[in-house]
Parts: C-alpha cells; sequence; structure tokens
C-alpha cells in the first residue's frame, strides 16, 4: 500500500469503492431479481437463451454470456419478444446506432418477418470520426467493410443519417425501436423524442447503456439517459422497466459503474376503450 500516495485520491477512493462494491456483490440475489422482471414482463429467459444461442453459434462461434462474459441483456430481451405472440406479429423494426451490424444481423435473424430499418451517422458527420478510433482511415476501412458486409441483405434498410434528421428519412411507424446511438446529452435526447413520436401504440423503445446512479458514466454515457426516461415517464403513462445490461461483477457491482438496458412500453389507447 506504500504506493497509494503516488495516487491522485480521486482515484484511489473510485479503487476502493470498486474493491468494496465487488466484495459485497450478491449475484445470486441479482439474477433472481432479474429473472423476476423477465416474469413480470412475460418473458422466459430460459427459452429465449436457447433461441438467442441458435442465433449467436452460428454467427459467432460462441453462446450468449452476460454473467462471466461481456454480452449485453438487449439480446437477450430480443430473443424473448420474438417467441411472445407480440413478437411474431412485429413487422418493423427501428435501430438508431448500427456501429458493426452485429445486433442488426440478430435482430433479422430473430424477426425474420419484419422489416428492419438500422441508421447511423454519415461518413462526413465529424461525431463517427471522433469516436472508436474511426480518425485512423485503417480502423474506419475495416469498420466500413464489416458494418456493409452486414446491414448488405434482404430485409434490411441501412440509412446513414444523423439521428436529429430521422423522422424525415425513415419516418416509421415502428413496432420495435432500439435505441443505440448517442448516449449523451443532447442526442438522447432527440432520439427519445422520436423515438416515442416513431413507436406504435403498444410498441416498445429499449434504451442501451442507460446509468441508474446520478453519478455514474463514462466518455460515452451519463446519467442524461435517465433522466429523459423519467421526464417521459412523468408525463405520460408508460411502462418502464430497467434490466441490468451485464450481470458481471466486474461490470455491475459498482452502481456508478452499473449500466441498465430500459424497456418503455408506449399505452395503446384502444386498449382501455372498454374498461
Amino acid at each position: 500500500m506504500a504506493m497509494t500516495k503516488y495516487l491522485d485520491p480521486s482515484r484511489y477512493a473510485a479503487f476502493l469503492r470498486r474493491r468494496t462494491a465487488l466484495a459485497q456483490y450478491d449475484l445470486g440475489a441479482v439474477q433472481a431479481e432479474e429473472r423476476a422482471k423477465f416474469t413480470s414482463a412475460g418473458f422466459d429467459p430460459v427459452a429465449g437463451r436457447e433461441r438467442l444461442d441458435s442465433v449467436l453459434l452460428p454467427l459467432s462461434g460462441q453462446s450468449f454470456d452476460h454473467v462471466t462474459g461481456t454480452d449485453s441483456v438487449h439480446w437477450l430481451l430480443f430473443a424473448c419478444l420474438s417467441l411472445t405472440e407480440w413478437g411474431k406479429g412485429a413487422r418493423d423494426i427501428l435501430e438508431i446506432g448500427t456501429f458493426r451490424g452485429k445486433t442488426t444481423v440478430i435482430l433479422k435473424a430473430l424477426f425474420p418477418q419484419a422489416r428492419i430499418v438500422t441508421c447511423d451517422l454519415p461518413d462526413n458527420d465529424p461525431i463517427l470520426a471522433s469516436s472508436y478510433r474511426r480518425d485512423d482511415p485503417a480502423v474506419l476501412a475495416e469498420y466500413k467493410q464489416v458494418r456493409d458486409s452486414r446491414v448488405r441483405q434482404d430485409g434490411i434498410r441501412f440509412v446513414q443519417a444523423n439521428s436529429f434528421f430521422l423522422p424525415a428519412t425513415a419516418p416509421g411507424p415502428y413496432d420495435l425501436i432500439w435505441m443505440d446511438g448517442g448516449h449523451l446529452y443532447p442526442e438522447v435526447a432527440w432520439d427519445m423524442c422520436n423515438a416515442w413520436h416513431m413507436c406504435r401504440p403498444g410498441g416498445l423503445v429499449l434504451c442501451d447503456d442507460v446509468y441508474t446512479d446520478p453519478k455514474g458514466g463514462d466518455a460515452y454515457a451519463s446519467a442524461a439517459g435517465l433522466n429523459v426516461i423519467n421526464y417521459l415517464a412523468a408525463r405520460t403513462p408508460v411502462e418502464v422497466t430497467h434490466f441490468i445490461k451485464r450481470e458481471n461483477p466486474a461490470w455491475a457491482s459498482d452502481t456508478r459503474q452499473r449500466k441498465y438496458v430500459t424497456v418503455l412500453r408506449k399505452p395503446d389507447p384502444r386498449e382501455n376503450r372498454d374498461a
């Protein structure tokens, strides 16, 4: 511990906080709580896992793992949704944030009957070059090659547009919208606003990388996402459920590092006509 005197005090405090959180993390309790959320939402995580693995294994040779690995729960949520009557009837799906296209092809495999629209930044948008080392021509070229090889298939429409302009380029409406674009303010605010209005009544909006700890955040996400969700929830009867993105203790034990995938169900006024 002699070296600690050379550490920045705030960094050392964060180190101690993370180490304490890791020691106190009860994986069993977390898993029980998350399973209850799946059950309450009408999802079967066991059947969903089997369905998801049937897609992931041919795609990457690996099964789903968000307990010891780094896979995200949104893939499992999509798989569970695809097995429901609602999911079998979904016809239009929007993905905001294509990145390398892996989730795009997973969505198409899970919802073969649906039309997938996936949107990402134009090549000349300054945000694209300033993130994920894409200012390096070699990195950018490899990224585009992988992305394009995945999105150029039947049933997928790839749209290059800043999501601010999305209502004009891909207005929908959509049954399911996956928000995985910018997670900082202001992008997350207009993405949620656009998603809400482009989602059909009774449809679902899933938002990635939500921090529920006001002090949580990193270079790509912050508590701004939760602030926008809470703003919407205070003004509409939207149903909101937060699912832990990764149960892996290294990612989830510290609440300031723990991310969620948030599911929002847009109310359908027709469901209450006879109430």
